[in-house]
């Protein structure tokens, strides 16, 4: 449970951000009403990204290995805050809910807040993504009894202490489909609040649709059977 805010802990993944990243950094700053840090995990950019990192008041981590769930491992590991927000570096989440997604934690006793996109007017994220991310919510909360309408954002507040309590192994995109599966192992509280969601300004998703869903389903059926 948690219900208070003692520090934040921002943790960022990027790979080739350099468009989008310094406006991510500046919004936390500027919204971020708690003490906080922020945590970047770069795995190993080309395009200038780390150039304006270094110039920003953040740890910077240099991972070359490449996987989504592999960088934001690295960063909570090393989070100081007693909650840890993991937030993509490509500028698509409204960082103007942050202290929302915050207070909803707490004033829920919860382990982890999502901030689900499938109320967002405008649906950014195209129609193949938002149809996958029904298919897949759908099936995990059959599976484990939950009521999330948005199982793969990537936008979260977390429990730092509840993310010690668990063991993670998948390095890539499932590692958010992990969470999920083991938090409702353990019977973690998980609550969500609205947001919207942005098309990205610069740079290419690196999401890879096929190899990503299977992964996501197999990591839903192995915590189910296994």
């Amino acid at each position: 449970m948690t219900s208070k805010v003692e520090m934040v802990t921002v943790v960022i993944p990027t790979l080739n951000e350099s468009g989008n990243i310094a406006a991510v950094i500046r919004t936390v700053e500027k919204e971020l009403r708690y003490p906080y840090e922020i945590i970047i995990v770069d795995g190993g950019s080309t395009d200038g990204t780390l150039d304006i990192v270094k110039d920003r008041n953040c740890k910077l981590i240099i991972e070359t290995r490449r996987g989504y769930g592999l960088a934001l491992r690295l960063g909570m590991k090393q989070a100081k805050g007693n909650i840890i927000v993991m937030v993509d570096g490509d500028g698509t989440y409204e960082l103007k809910h942050i202290n929302i997604l915050l207070d909803r934690l707490t004033s829920k006793d919860a382990e982890l807040c999502l901030a689900t996109r499938m109320y967002d007017p405008n649906k950014a994220m195209g129609m193949m993504n938002f149809v996958g991310n029904k298919v897949i919510t759908f099936c995990f909360n059959m599976l484990y009894k939950q009521n999330l309408s948005d199982s793969q954002s990537g936008y979260r507040a977390i429990s730092k202490k509840a993310i010690n309590e668990v063991e993670f192994k998948e390095d890539d995109m499932a590692y958010a489909t992990e969470m999920l599966v083991k938090f409702s192992q353990k019977k973690f509280k998980m609550v969500e609040i609205p947001t919207i969601y942005k098309e990205r300004k610069y740079g290419k998703p690196k999401l890879r649709r096929f190899k990503s869903g299977i992964e996501i389903f197999t990591t839903m059926l192995k915590g189910f059977t296994g």
